[in-house]
């Protein structure tokens, strides 16, 4: 067989090999890379790489080990074949096989061999080799740790070869080496890295040394946490061996390069040490972005081409833009390549300078005006620099300046009002010199394109930090801008790292800046006059050839329209002079609606659409008319037509310019039309009909002449067709339009469409805003079925709270499991308020307390239902203003706040805080009364301040209130001695995202300054970890959080056991939400952590209840979150962690209490992979630890708890054995005491789990199983509502029951036929399951993610693998602690935090897809 029939024949192959033709192909296509023609190599190198997918880990292996013999063979002349670059293909493929790592490992001894044993390797064929060891080191070095042997040929290797005379193979090294050091853990590579650091501090050799830094520098790079205790030393080496070789003549440069790449390095890794020496390590940068021996760049010459740039100013304020001259000047040209001095090397050190003062700026080391105030200074003064290469990076790193000033200007502005920067001051004076330097050196090297495009990049961003600060630069820009728009069109070849920030086209670099600057929002004379000059070059790029560029021209007119009508209305611009242009540029886009270029065709429509809402009262009737026939031309809801559609939406909206008498015109064509797309059954389409038809039911009934009832019918099918969570377009259509629609048809509709909407008051939480606004359109045009319509949805509400209340009844002690309607209760408040306020404005009737007080009065008794919902619209009306001020009610307010109903007394406590919020000065007031209440009204008076803070101070910023607040709140905790309620520290935690600068330092003094106050150290450490849990922070609150976190987190050291448990609580928020905040300091951190894992004796004490005697060991829970903290370690931070620290918990926990043994089996699931090496250092330990937990006996009288609770320890410990297979594959683990234990548990562990509880028939799998699939039938939001709300009948739960129990059977029917689950056929019977027992039709997909979910955990626990289950266990446990049985069912409380909080229990461990030929049937 030819070779290229064979890679056609590999490559269709989709199955593997069988062993004999593996081997045959292999050994046949490693002869042909010694063939001597190329082509012949080359497709043998192809076909190898296909191969190495389809045969087995011990053919790979045999052919790895055959290539390297070849090369030490044929030595020298390896380099005339392409063996070596065979080598490192199948290698590279190799480690794309996660299963395969074990077996690459062992490769490491026959690669080493192929270079030691190999004399005379050419360059090439040497870093290929290295290439291939990389490629092992960086995918199973930890794999490699077990061999010793292997370890110390590898080590002595590199060792050798990061001082050979070849430079690419000294580098191939250096970075194989630090791939070592760093995933080969143990003796040989601390060995290394003490060698190499032990040589760098006393080399006296430039050349030397720096080759030993890159080692470092590389280390540093994969794994800065295996030198961090080196930093320090590295940068006080480095900075005086640049302060000595500055001063010599000769001094080496690569030796000064690599400096500042270490510095660079330390700062992007290592940033505290850096912020230590920042000002040193700034100085080095200076110099070395300065250092220019062989050219001065004076400040003469600065003064001299000032001058002369104002003198060409002068002249091109009269140029000819369209001229030779003025191309010449600005013009791209691609075929002359950029002079350069190739004598002069100093270039390198100065461009290592410019990217070390861009890792200052990326890592925010110097505050916004700092950074611009100086690292901009000295940027702006080397414009000049003549290597284009360093030129770019200098203009990059000043762009970079201008991002990182936009991002701190936005963030102030957004979130901390009271933070001024000076930065932009400073700026718009930078700017007066930067511009014209800019223009200068563009002159100056007018064949670097890349440094117009950097220009482009640098202008841009100057706009979006300032949209005016070029006005007075513009006529030096203006040149430049028009020479590019007019030149032609051309692709321009960047040559340097830069161009991520620039386009592939300069004509599109300088568009992109027009983009920006019509984004302003002034027009002054300068700016007009600007647009003015370069409008044509506007027009000619719609028709350029440029990729992207028609797009982004017809987007710049966009933007420049709706620039131009704004300076109409608040300047009274003439803008006479952009008449031709406007109505030139309308017939473009008329032309080029039907563009095949899609993107280009929508920007045209785009275009029309800003175009007639903007300027249709001053723009021809011919072209309104032309484009308002385009924008109806369409039928069935194309792509194109739906540009077309939103275009006309855009148009017709009111408020626009469009005379109505044109949008009338063309509204009967366009109704029709859209009412066709509402019975589409795609959802896109449908929502663009029902944009138009609400946008023309603006203008009235004359828009809808006898169309109204049509359309309205039609709009209420699209509500029907999905009354859970109705379209919010269609809830605002259905409010436009039943103004105009037939009080018959209302009266027909009107109880089957309440009964719909109904549905979604109670389920949507997208369209809230969206139904308030149906409602208030009925109560306002339909006031006679206002009744119908409150009293449907008073009746709503009361049924669903008496099935609610029904359902918790029957739950009995287990009543945490159903959730309170509270979504359904806002939703219907906010309607009922909607309602309300259209119907007194229908009757001309002022608002009044009365309507809803009445449902609140001790007179008659009050019914529970109707009194939360008064209570909840109370709270809103309080919000929106509506509320008038009444003592009365705010007296039945505090008095409800501590009624014997839970229900009731939290709506009362939601409403007086939402009273409080929207009057700060009670605020003080409730927080007294609190203090001095107690038991249930003091928490429903705390949680009235809750809700009261959240208004105003995280909604309203009040910081006058926050400041009062805080003062009241914090004196009180730091003077109270006894337990406090959690709602207190959430309550703080919102003073701190609200104002981080100030209350974040606040709260961490706090916590210092508790000293031994426990009680108030434990409410301000979880007000800090309840900011921790915030699913969205702002950059400075993360900031302020990094600066205190070390403080915080040092109390898991504390004396006192819950301070300890809630700081590593903390920890272990942090850890899973924002690595980044604690990475620089978890080497600190790990020893007290580990510390913390291990049994406090002093903690264990015994009680006697009669005969029996009971362990109690207090520190159980802080020892399990620092378990939990060492889990959430090794899986966002694994590089971080310290190996044998991790292995030594995990033996101490795995004969722990069964709380730690389950976290300790989500750390080895998490882990295993990742620390392989280590595991298999320490399987005999572990297997140790494993078998005395087996062995342990249940006591000879044990009650059912003792016995429940012995299986669980059985089902935990045989998972972790089960998950440490892969590391047992890894070369020097004992594997056979392994299987050994591994047989034994399969001979034994059925017997051992039905120790004490013979009566039990079913197997503990099985029984893990079904336990698992009631897990994930519970977090199943369908069936979690559907069994809620009944919609199966009174059965509704005995259904759910049956449910579990058919999914059973299923499986059990698979196993018994020994085949595997299908997903479609689980798919279907979950549907026709849902379909039959409860009338629901799916429509969102789920059944798949369940069916998915249901599989993995029954491949789990066929092998006794119950790593999954157990997490999904703990994961409900903390759901319905936290007060519910789902929680995408679970409310918030109105006016409420919106943060998640977490709690103790809230940790998730790993899903890890485990299958084995030797499973366990389940039946």
């Amino acid at each position: 067989m030819a070779v290229s029939d064979l890679l056609k024949h590999l490559r269709n192959l989709d199955k593997p090999l069988n062993k004999d033709d593996g081997e045959r192909y292999a050994e046949a296509l490693i002869g042909l890379l010694q063939d001597t023609q190329s082509y012949v190599q080359n497709l043998a190198m192809e076909c190898l790489g296909q191969l190495i997918t389809l045969i087995s880990p011990n053919t790979s292996q045999a052919a790895i080990i055959s290539i390297c013999n070849r090369i030490q063979d044929a030595g020298k002349d390896a380099g005339n074949n392409a063996l070596s670059v065979a080598l490192r293909v199948v290698v590279s493929k190799i480690s794309e096989n996660g299963e395969q790592k074990g077996m690459l490992a062992h490769m490491a001894t026959p690669v080493v061999n192929a270079l030691e044993n190999s004399k005379d390797l050419s360059t090439d064929v040497m870093v290929d080799i290295f290439g291939a060891l990389f490629e092992i080191l960086a995918s199973a070095g930890n794999h490699l740790a077990a061999d010793p042997e292997a370890v110390a040929k590898v080590q002595t290797l590199l060792l050798k070869y990061i001082s050979h005379k070849s430079i690419p193979v000294r580098r191939r090294a250096i970075e194989a080496l630090g791939k070592f050091i760093v995933n080969a853990p143990g003796k040989r590579s601390e060995q290394a890295l003490d060698t190499i650091f032990r040589r760098y501090q006393t080399s006296e050799s430039d050349e030397d040394s720096g080759v030993l830094l890159r080692v470092l520098v590389t280390i540093i790079r994969q794994s800065s946490q295996r030198v961090e205790s080196l930093v320090p030393v590295i940068i006080d080496t480095e900075l005086k061996a640049v302060d000595e070789g500055e001063g010599e003549v000769e001094c080496g440069r690569e030796r000064r390069v690599v400096s500042l790449v270490a510095f660079e390095t330390i700062i992007r890794y290592c940033l505290k040490y850096a912020q230590e020496r920042r000002d040193e390590i700034y100085d080095v940068a200076v110099r070395a972005l300065k250092y220019d021996p062989n050219y001065n760049y004076g400040s003469e010459d600065e003064d001299e081409d000032e001058d002369e740039d104002e003198g060409a100013n002068a002249d091109n304020d009269e140029m000819d833009t369209g001229s030779e001259d003025g191309l010449d000047e600005f013009g791209d040209d691609f075929d002359e390549d950029i002079y350069e001095d190739d004598e002069d090397d100093s270039w390198d050190i100065r461009l290592n300078g410019v990217k070390l003062l861009s890792a200052f700026v990326k890592s925010s080391l110097y505050a916004p005006d700092e950074m611009i105030g100086r690292i901009g200074a000295e940027l702006t003064s080397c414009f000049k620099e003549r290597e284009d290469i360093v030129r770019a990076e200098i203009l990059l790193a000043y762009a970079t300046i201008l991002d990182q000033l936009k991002i701190a200007l936005e963030s102030s502005s957004s979130v901390d009002m009271d933070v001024e920067y000076e930065a932009p001051a400073i700026l718009s004076s930078q700017v007066q010199r930067t511009v014209p330097v800019l223009m200068s050196v563009i002159k100056t090297y007018t064949k670097s394109t890349e440094t117009k495009q950097l220009s482009f990049a640098i202008f841009s961003r100057l706009i979006y930090i300032n949209g005016s600060i070029l006005d007075s630069l513009l006529p030096k820009i203006t040149p430049l801008v028009i020479a590019t728009l007019a030149a032609e069109d051309t692709a321009g070849a960047l040559k340097s790292a830069s161009t991520s920030l620039v386009k592939t086209n300069l004509k599109l670099d300088a568009l992109d800046f027009l983009l920006a600057f019509v984004g302003r929002q002034d027009l002054p004379d300068a700016a007009a006059d600007f647009l003015l000059a370069v409008k044509g070059g506007i027009v000619k790029g719609v028709s350029s050839k440029t990729f992207q560029a028609p797009t982004t021209s017809v987007y710049v007119a966009n933007g420049l329209v709706k620039l131009l009508r704004a300076s109409v209305d608040q300047e009274a611009r003439d803008i006479s002079p952009f008449n031709k242009w406007i109505h030139e540029m309308a017939d473009l886009a008329l032309l080029n609606t039907s563009s095949k270029d899609s993107l280009f065709s929508k920007s045209c429509y785009v275009f029309l659409g800003t175009l007639l809402h903007q300027f249709g009262d001053m723009i021809d009737d011919s072209v309104i008319d032309r484009s308002l026939q385009a924008l109806v031309a369409w039928k069935s809801g194309s792509t194109q037509d739906l540009d077309a559609i939103s275009a006309l939406t855009t148009a017709v909206t009111r408020p626009t310019r469009l005379p109505s008498a044109k949008v009338l015109g063309i509204a009967p064509k366009a109704l029709e039309q859209a009412d066709k797309l509402l019975i589409k059954n795609d959802q896109t389409v449908c929502t663009a009909g029902l944009g138009v038809i609400k946008s023309l039911a603006d203008y009235g009934s004359e828009a809808l002449p006898d169309r109204a009832n049509e359309l309205l019918k039609n709009i209420i099918f699209v509500i029907n067709k999905s009354p859970i969570s109705p379209p919010s377009l269609a809830l605002q259509a259905f409010a436009a339009v039943c103004p105009f629609a037939s009080a018959s048809l209302m009266q027909s509709t009107s109880r089957s469409l309440v009964r719909s909407l109904s549905v979604a008051v109670i389920y949507d939480k997208q369209s809230g805003s969206a139904l308030s606004e149906l409602f208030q359109s009925v109560g306002n045009h339909f006031p006679d079925q206002f009744d119908q319509w409150n009293e449907e949805i008073l009746r709503q509400w009361s049924s669903s709270y008496a099935e609610f209340v029904k359902q918790r009844a029957s739950k009995g002690d287990s009543v945490l499991q159903v959730q309170f309607p509270t979504q359904m209760l806002t939703n219907a408040s906010k309607s009922i308020l909607a309602l309300r306020k259209g119907y007194l404005k229908a009757n001309s009737q002022e608002w009044s307390n009365g309507f809803l007080t009445k449902h609140i009065s001790a007179s008659p008794e009050i019914t529970v239902g109707l009194a939360c919902l008064a209570l909840r619209s109370l709270g809103y009306a309080s919000l929106f203003g509506l509320l008038l001020e009444d003592s009365q009610l705010v007296d039945r307010l505090y008095e409800l706040a501590g009624y014997d109903n839970d229900d009731l007394r939290s709506e009362a406590a939601t409403a007086l805080g939402n009273y409080a919020g929207s009057h700060p000065d009670m605020l003080s007031q409730v927080f007294e009364r609190a203090t001095v209440a107690e038991g249930v009204v003091e928490l429903s008076l705390l949680q009235a301040v809750q809700v009261a803070i959240d208004y105003a101070v995280d909604q309203k910023r009040n910081s006058q209130v926050a400041s009062s607040t805080w003062q009241q709140v914090t004196q009180y905790v730091q003077k109270t001695q006894k337990q406090l309620p959690d709602i207190l520290a959430q309550s703080l935690s919102v003073f701190a995202a609200a104002f981080p600068k100030t209350y974040i330092p606040l709260l961490a003094n706090c916590i210092s300054a508790s000293g031994s106050n426990v009680h108030a150290k434990t409410v301000f450490i979880t007000a800090f970890r309840t900011l921790l849990a915030y699913k969205s922070l702002c950059s400075t609150c993360e900031e302020q959080i990094k600066l205190v976190l070390s403080s915080v987190l040092s109390n898991i050291g504390d004396s006192d056991v819950n301070i300890r448990r809630l700081s590593l609580l903390a920890m272990y928020t942090i850890l899973q939400t924002r690595q980044a905040l604690i990475e620089d300091m978890v080497g600190a951190l790990q020893p007290e952590l580990f510390n913390q894992t291990k049994v406090d004796d002093s903690l264990i004490r015994y009680i006697t209840m009669g005969p029996y005697t009971r362990k109690v060991d207090d520190g159980l829970e802080a020892r399990k979150c620092a378990y939990q903290c060492v889990y959430m370690l090794v899986r966002s931070l694994p590089h971080l962690a310290n190996e044998e620290s991790v292995i030594n918990c995990v033996v101490r926990g795995i004969n722990d209490e069964q709380e730690i043994r389950v976290v300790v089996q989500q750390i080895v699931g998490e882990s295993i992979t990742k620390l392989a090496g280590s595991y298999a250092f320490h399987m005999v330990d572990i297997l140790a630890a494993i078998e005395k937990a087996l062995g342990t006996k249940i006591p000879n009288k044990a009650v059912k708890h003792e016995i429940e609770k012995h299986q669980e320890m059985l089902r935990t410990t045989v998972s972790i054995l089960v998950h440490l297979e892969p590391a047992t594959k890894l070369p020097g683990c004992d594997s056979e005491k392994y299987e050994e234990q591994i047989s034994k548990v399969s001979s034994d562990h059925e017997n051992a789990a039905m120790s004490g509880a013979g009566k039990t028939k079913i197997h503990p799998n099985k029984e893990a199983f079904i336990e698992g699939v009631d897990h994930i039938l519970a977090k199943w939001t369908a069936l979690s509502l559907a069994v809620a709300n009944s919609w199966g009948g009174p059965e509704s739960e005995e259904k759910r029951d049956n449910m579990v129990d058919e999914i059973v059977e299923y499986f059990d029917g698979t196993a018994s036929k020994k085949q595997a689950p299908e997903p479609s056929d689980l798919e279907e019977l979950l549907l026709d399951i849902m379909d039959e027992d409860f009338t629901i039709s799916l429509e969102d997909g789920s059944e798949k993610e369940v069916s998915k979910k249901l599989i993995t955990i029954y491949s789990e626990c066929r092998i006794g693998n119950f790593a999954t289950v157990d997490r999904l266990a703990e994961e409900r446990d903390a759901r319905e602690a936290r007060g519910g049985a789902n929680s995408s069912v679970q409310m918030s409380q109105a006016g409420g935090n919106a943060a998640a909080t977490g709690s103790e229990d809230e940790f998730s461990g790993s899903e890890d897809d485990e299958d084995d030929e030797s499973d366990v049937e389940m039946s």
